[in-house]
């Protein structure tokens, strides 16, 4: 090799070869191994911590939902109520209207299948499941919304059902003071029955008839609930809350659309 080309390679005794494997270095470079891998674990271990409590939170919220003092109460109430015989008869004609996670409550009012909700229910379908206390099922058909007043008509494929009166009586506005019952389907329940009282009426914006106001627990899924006077007739199908207009706390009532003008719907259809 000439010396000009020998210029550009070292020899063994050029090269440091103890540098090369000084177990110092070595230990260096084991030891930041080993903190990245301590590293990697801390994050992992912190986003599973935070997966884990932002699912904990996820079901707390749910678990609150239905297990809050007031829902407790509901439960407790309705427990006493359902062993009154009228009230199980009752039951037997309230149903569970459900679709694409949407749940509300409807009644029977014909032996042959045409159940009373709410539109809001069924606004955006013509097609929902119900679901009887006994446990059968239907596919129910919307045949009728009107959306000025909140109310739907759904009907099944059945005969000789239970089914609820409809009070037809105008004068509604004389049963203030009356106490009441209703069931439905609460936050995750369902048969719920509770009792309150009417308390008056209250006229909404862009309503031309006035609705009626009751004190009661009112929840979510309890739209389309009959509510049902003492002699067993509905007089009412609660469709919301709303605050009481009558007295400065402005505390939140339920309201219901007085079953006259359901049974002049009823009376469109059938004629």
């Amino acid at each position: 090799m000439d010396n000009e080309n020998k210029d550009h390679y070292q020899t063994d005794e050029e090269i440091d070869w103890e540098a090369f494997f000084n177990p110092d270095d070595k230990q260096e470079w084991e030891k930041e191994k080993l903190q990245k891998k301590k590293r990697k674990k801390f994050i992992v271990k912190i986003v599973s911590s935070l997966l884990v409590l932002a699912l904990l939170i996820s079901g707390l919220e749910v678990w609150i939902n239905i297990f809050n003092l007031p829902a407790i109460t509901f439960v407790e109430v309705s427990n006493r109520l359902s062993k009154q015989p009228e009230v199980k008869d009752y039951k037997k004609s309230v149903v569970t209207i459900e679709w694409d996670g949407v749940k509300g409550t409807g009644f029977t009012v014909s032996p042959n299948g045409l159940i009373v909700t709410n539109e809001h229910v069924v606004t955006r379908t013509n097609r929902v499941n119900v679901h009887f206390k006994s446990g059968k099922s239907y596919v129910g058909k919307v045949i009728a919304k009107q959306p000025e007043i909140d109310v739907a008509i759904v009907e099944i494929d059945a005969e000789n059902l239970p089914f609820l009166p409809l009070s037809i009586n105008k004068d509604w506005e004389k049963w203030v003071g009356e106490e009441i019952i209703f069931i439905g389907n609460p936050l995750a329940f369902s048969q719920i029955a509770n009792q309150g009282t009417i308390i008056g009426k209250a006229k909404l914006t862009d309503w031309d008839i006035p609705v009626m106001m009751i004190e009661a627990p009112i929840y979510k899924g309890n739209s389309g609930s009959p509510v049902l006077n003492q002699n067993g007739e509905v007089v009412g199908v609660i469709f919301a809350t709303l605050q009481n207009p009558k007295i400065e706390t402005k505390e939140i009532v339920g309201a219901a659309i007085p079953s006259f003008y359901i049974k002049e719907i009823l009376k469109t259809i059938r004629d």
